[in-house]
Order: C-alpha cells, then structure tokens, then sequence
C-alpha cells in the first residue's frame, strides 16, 4: 500500500486546526496514513497549546515542527516538504475537513491514470471549484451524494486549490516546491499545477469527493488579502497568461460544477439520522454550542445530524453543516426528532407522531426553575410527556426520576480538552481573575458584583477580567492595585478559553447548573474555580481538591475567603490547578461522541403514561399537525426585545405553531430563555 503524508501548514485558529485533524484520523484508513506533519508556523500561545495535545493524543502519527518567526504559508508547506518522502502528499489547510475516504478516493484516481501529479476535491469554498452545501446537508453527506452520482470521475482543472491538493511524489521531485516569490501565499499552487503541466502532468478535480473548507481563517483582513492577490496575479499572468487562457476555454467548455449541478440527483427529502429543534442558533447561550457541537461530530462520524431553526445569527463557532429553515420543514424526514428547550417538545412531539419516529427531551438544565419557577407546570408536562430524556449530568437525571417519575439517559457533558488544556501549569506575579457576567438573576450576577466590590478593598494585587453581557454600572474601583479589565460579551468560546489561559482563579456564583461547563472549561486551562453548590456541578468539582465549593451561595464573603486563601498559598495554588487539569482530562468530548452515535442509533418509541390530570392540562400546549405541515403553519411571530436597546434591534422569531390565546405566553418565555 503507498501510503500518503499529510502536510497541515499552521498559522493560529486552534478550533479549526483541532476539528481538522479529528476527521482526518476518523475518516481515513490507517493503512493511506504516512506521516501527520504539523508545521507551526509560529503561532499564538492557545494554538502551540492545541498542536501539543494533538501530538499526545495521536503519537504514532503526528510529527511537529515550529517555526521561530512567521515564514507565511509557501515558506512553511516547502519546508514540510523536507519532511516526507511518502508516494503521496496532501497539502492540507486547517480550516479543512476530509470526507470518508477522501485521501484513498484520491489515490484511486491518480493510479487510474499515471499521468495525474496534482487532484483536489470539490469543496465547500473554493474558487472555482466550489460547491454549496444544500440545506440541512453537512460537507459529509454532500461527500455521499457526489460519490453516488459521479464515482470514478474527474475532469481537468483550470486552477487547482491549495487547501486539500494530492500531489505525487514523481511530481514532486520533477516540479521542486512552491515558489516563494508569492510571498505568503495565493497564485502559488496555481503557479505550481502550470509548472507541472510544462513537466507533462496533468491536474485534475475529483468529481466525486467533497470537503468542507472555511477558508481564510489565518490569512489576515480583507485588504490585506486583496492587496496580496493582485501583486500575485500580475506575478501569474506575466508568466501564464497566454497557457491560462487557453485552458480556460478548454475548462470552460467542461466546467465539473456545471456538469454536477445540470446531472446530480438530490433526494427530494431531507432524512437525517438526527434533527434538533433548536429556535435560534445564537452565540450567547451555551447549550446552543453544545447542540453544534453534537452535531458536528455526528457528521464527522457519519451519523446524518442537523438542526432545524428559524434563524442563526452572530454565531462565531465551527458549524460543519448548513441547518435547514423551519420553512422547508415539509421536505425534512428525520428519523428521530429532539426537542432542546421545553416549549419545543410539544412541537417535536407532533413530529414525532406524523412521522412515527423517536421523540427525545435534550436536558440540559432544570428547567422547572426557570424564569424564577414561573413556567414549571409547563415545564413539568414536557418532562412527563416526553418518550426519551437525554440529560447531561446526574443531578437531572435524578431530579427526572424522583420528581416526575421519568426515566432518564445521561451523557455527561464534555468539553475540548485539545483546545483548552494548558500544558504549562504556571501562576501570575499579579494574580489574575476571570468572572462572567450573564445578565440572569440565576446565574448570581447580583453576587459577582459584591464580590467584586470586595477585592477592590484588597491590599494586594489584582488583574480582574469582568466579561459583561449588557452595560454594567460596576462597583467603584479606588485601589491602584487592583486592575479591572471590562469586556464586552458574547465572547467566542476561543476568547474565553484565552482568558481563562491567562488566568488563575474563576468565579462561579449561579445558584442553579445542570452541569456547569465554563468552571470544568476553566479547569482544562489550569484555572481554580471557585464556585456555587449548585447542582450539577458535582459532576467534577471536588472540593478543596480540584476548586473550592461554596455552600453558602449567596453569601459574597465565603467566595472571597477562599480567593484571600489561594492568594496566600502559592503550593495550594499550584496543586489544585494540577489537580483541576487532570479531572478535566476525564471529560474530552471525543470521548464522548461514541456514547452519542450509540445513543441515536439505539433510541426507540416508547409510550408515555399520563395522568388524567395530566392529560387535560397538555391540551393547552399540544400543537396540530396541520399548524405544522400545512401552509399556514409556517407564519411566524416577529417580537421586539425590549430588553435589548434601540440600537441593537434583535428580533426573536418562532413559528406560530400553537393556539392563539398562548402566543403572548410563548413569546414572553423564548424572549428571556434566549436572554439567558
């Protein structure tokens, strides 16, 4: 078997890079894998961390090597060249996911026909050769549906691209490497594919196989990339102009994403594995990303997951699928159906009966108590009619059985350890605090604020990172030694976890978590968490071993004693990160996946017994089919959030799915559930 080298040419976007490489090893053959060459290229301090953990998880495999100073891609990739001597190599960018099989469908091709130096895959964002993902499809099931439709088939490529190129070994040898004259990059591989054609190879695009590429995750701003782009191309043209424009008319003549879109077969319905109900895909609420995040390594794993919305807005975290739009709810057939907050297992259950399909309850908080306990009938009966609840931690999962006699699965969150973990346990001259404001009575900000105003009265020295979710009047700050730094949320969930990197302790006031993943996150980074007794955050915190737990939650001073504690004793300090990092370790979502892709294809129908009570109360929220599958279902409500100021008008939209006398009630409800 020759096998293949991958080169992945590194410049910062740890979340990318990680995701990269997650579905090059679980969608390639260990048999096609050479050597995984990692070529730093001077990086940010998250990003050596993330190459560094992937090194430990995957040792047999992966070869690092860093750069002192920033040499710009073409510079980098060459010198990963000096490091293979495999038959075949792939350029591949971070921002890029492989499909099953991509690497050995490339082979395939080029031992097909001897003559290929150079194959890349359609992809998502690509120059010309760049196909969207359909509605409610990730870059995998896009994979399926080109190699069913075109298996075996390439055509000539007029510019191949850079960010998943095969190229082989004879090419390689014949042609040299990528000419630094471009500088830090574009035109380059072009340049290179007309080299290779001078040398009598020919570059081709695999029709057949699909990837997911970002694109341009670290090559800066938008006029620093054009700026780039037109010095390049006059470096181009005024070498291949005249043998560009010939091929042009040959390709143009043979365009593959014309032949694919004129000749591909797309199934008239949408049938996921798996389909979230989720509202809004926003940035503000955690349990949004963790939906993502199912889903995407669903996908990877081959498991058929999306997610059904009415909108996605301001969200800056990796998304390997495009969702699909409640309005097409018509030509989606999901195999099981999940509801993600307790208004929408009503619908989900309509679902679930039209298609007689699995319906299951995403637990990922005690939800009763939202909205001060207002909503827990409600709430209550989305417990007791759902068929399944998946919860994420113990204490729900109790809760579920003791009070509402259901029984429940857990998952128990996790979290990216190769993005987080801090291989460097270190403490600050000045000590440094990280704490969250979330703009939600339940999440104790009215706590953080006392606490705050109490280390501002300290003698010693302080940096504080206040993340505010709305504009804040914080406490005064009169002491030259402590230093508040206030910024301005939603972060992203890198900007966090760099935050909790820099710092030493984070505080945690939230009198209810059905799990609590920013402390354990924080763990992850070598930070101390102080935090709440509450609820699900037994799951990980140990207390006095890896955080300090505080039993008197609303009671400011016992926060600050232990913060007086841990400042006092730099070996307590460092003992307890230790032992934060390890606990940490337990809960790598990778891990994780395999209990999901287990859980989704095993979950069945099950009968929900309901109490004559219960029955008559439901009537009030159930949700007809025709409201749904018809076309006056698919009215939406628009409401202005008054908790939003003029100049940042959100809108909250959700399908006006239930009885009229309810609306108000609804809108209200998702209004401050998105808040939170």
């Amino acid at each position: 078997m020759k096998k293949c080298d991958i080169i992945i040419p590194i410049y910062n976007s740890p979340q990318w890079l990680k995701m990269c490489v997650y579905s090059l090893f679980k969608n390639t053959p260990d048999e096609y894998i050479g050597k995984v060459i990692l070529m730093n290229d001077n990086s940010d301090e998250l990003t050596c961390n993330c190459i560094e953990n992937l090194k430990r998880k995957y040792p047999e495999k992966i070869e690092v090597y860093k750069n002192e100073t920033n040499l710009g891609f073409i510079k980098n990739v060459n010198k990963g060249f000096d490091k293979t001597d495999a038959n075949y190599v792939l350029l591949l960018n971070t921002d890029c996911m492989l499909s099953k099989n991509t690497i050995s469908k490339l082979i395939d091709h080029v031992e097909k026909n001897p003559k290929i130096g150079l194959i890349c895959p359609i992809s998502s964002n690509a120059a010309n050769i760049s196909l969207d993902m359909f509605d409610g499809y990730s870059f995998m099931q896009m994979d399926e549906l080109l190699y069913s439709n075109f298996k075996g088939m390439c055509f000539d490529a007029c510019t191949v691209v850079g960010n998943c190129l095969l190229i082989t070994r004879e090419c390689i040898d014949k042609v040299g490497y990528l000419d630094e004259i471009y500088g830090m990059g574009y035109g380059d591989e072009t340049d290179y594919q007309f080299k290779a054609h001078s040398k009598g190879f020919e570059a081709k695009v695999a029709i057949d196989t699909y990837v997911f590429h970002k694109s341009e995750v670290s090559f800066g701003t938008s006029k620093e990339k054009q700026e780039r782009v037109n010095y390049n191309r006059k470096i181009f043209f005024d070498r291949w102009g005249n043998e560009y424009k010939e091929k042009m008319k040959i390709y143009e003549k043979n365009d593959p994403i014309e032949y694919i879109r004129k000749n591909l077969k797309r199934p008239k319905e949408i049938e996921p594995q798996v389909a979230f109900f989720l509202p809004d895909i926003h940035q503000k609420a955690g349990g949004v990303h963790i939906v993502v995040d199912i889903v995407n390594y669903l996908n990877i794993n081959g498991i058929y997951a999306t997610i059904l919305t009415e909108k996605v807005y301001d969200y800056q975290e990796v998304m390997l699928f495009a969702p699909i739009k409640m309005k097409y709810i018509n030509s989606v057939k999901p195999k099981s159906i999940v509801g993600t907050v307790y208004p929408s297992m009503f619908f989900c259950d309509t679902i679930g009966k039209h298609y007689n399909i699995p319906v299951i309850n995403f637990m990922q908080g005690y939800e009763v108590c939202f909205e001060n306990g207002r909503p827990y009938e409600w709430a209550e009966l989305a417990y007791r009619n759902s068929q399944n609840i998946l919860a994420i931690s113990n204490f729900l999962k109790e809760k579920c059985e003791k009070n509402f006699s259901k029984e429940a699965t857990v998952i128990q969150n996790g979290i990216n350890i190769d993005l987080s973990y801090n291989n460097k346990i270190t403490t600050n001259e000045i000590k440094k605090i990280t704490i969250i404001f979330r703009n939600n009575y339940a999440k104790g900000d009215f706590i953080l604020t006392e606490i705050l105003k109490q280390l501002t009265l300290k003698e010693y020295k302080l940096e504080i990172n206040v993340v505010c979710m709305i504009d804040m009047m914080l406490p005064i700050n009169n002491n030259s030694n402590v230093k508040i730094n206030v910024i301005k949320g939603p972060l992203s969930r890198l900007k966090i976890t760099e935050l909790l990197n820099q710092s030493d302790i984070y505080i945690d006031t939230s009198l209810m978590e059905g799990f609590g993943l920013t402390a354990l996150e924080a763990m992850a980074t070598g930070t101390v968490p102080i935090v709440s007794e509450s609820f699900g955050v037994d799951e990980y915190a140990k207390d006095k071993e890896n955080c300090f737990i505080i039993k008197e939650i609303n009671n400011a001073d016992r926060y600050v004693e232990k913060i007086d504690e841990l400042i006092a004793n730099e070996d307590l300090l460092i003992e307890m990160k230790k032992q934060a990092q390890n606990t940490a370790l337990e809960f790598d979502l990778d891990k994780k996946v395999d209990e999901y892709i287990n859980y989704f294809k095993n979950v069945k129908i099950k009968n929900v017994d309901l109490t004559p009570i219960e029955q008559e109360k439901i009537k009030r929220w159930e949700v007809s089919e025709s409201a749904i599958f018809s076309k006056n279902g698919q009215e939406t409500i628009v409401t202005k959030n008054p908790y939003v100021s003029s100049k940042r008008k959100i809108y909250i939209k959700f399908l006006g799915l239930f009885p009229k006398g309810l609306k108000t009630k609804i809108k209200n409800i998702l209004r401050k559930l998105i808040d939170e």
